[in-house]
């Protein structure tokens, strides 16, 4: 009988400290589940800014969108699946998420995907308000990407 509870003993106390281990590999499990999400969430953040400039409009289009890396759609058209990779990708854009309106003088519109595999998106809209120009961004993806972006148009006005 005393052999018993001293089996019986020795098993809780077992039990209880592979519990704690447990516990410990979990929250391990946890914390490297936390990390792995933040990754890969990192470039689904949403960011959007605002700035109103003197420049003429039609100055600021070609500036931005030469800074960005904005193309027409025939620039976009024009290239060559032989010599360049990303042909396919670029015609592919057209369909998902591309936007280049132009009406000279009044309002630009310009959005398209960036970076590897397209991850990044940048929407950039340039209205005439009175004798000044307005321009709204709108950036899917990292906070660096959308700091680069902000730089770019920034880069632009001056």
């Amino acid at each position: 009988m005393k052999t018993l509870k001293i089996i019986t003993s020795i098993f809780v106390l077992g039990s209880i400290s592979g519990c704690t281990q447990l516990s410990a590999l979990n929250q391990k499990v946890e914390d490297w589940a936390g990390e792995i999400n933040k990754m890969i969430n990192v470039d689904n953040q949403k960011f959007e800014d605002t700035v109103t400039s003197k420049r003429d409009i039609d100055t600021l289009y070609v500036r931005i969108k030469r800074n960005v890396g904005f193309e027409t759609m025939e620039e976009m058209l024009k290239c060559d699946p032989t010599l360049d990779k990303n042909c396919a990708w670029k015609k592919g854009a057209l369909a998902s998420g591309y936007v280049h309106e132009k009406t000279p003088g009044v309002y630009y519109r310009m959005a398209d995907s960036f970076g590897k595999d397209g991850q990044y998106y940048v929407d950039v809209t340039i209205e005439k308000e009175g004798k000044n120009s307005v321009i709204y961004w709108k950036v899917k993806g990292s906070q660096a990407f959308a700091n680069q972006i902000k730089s770019d148009i920034l880069k632009a006005i001056k």
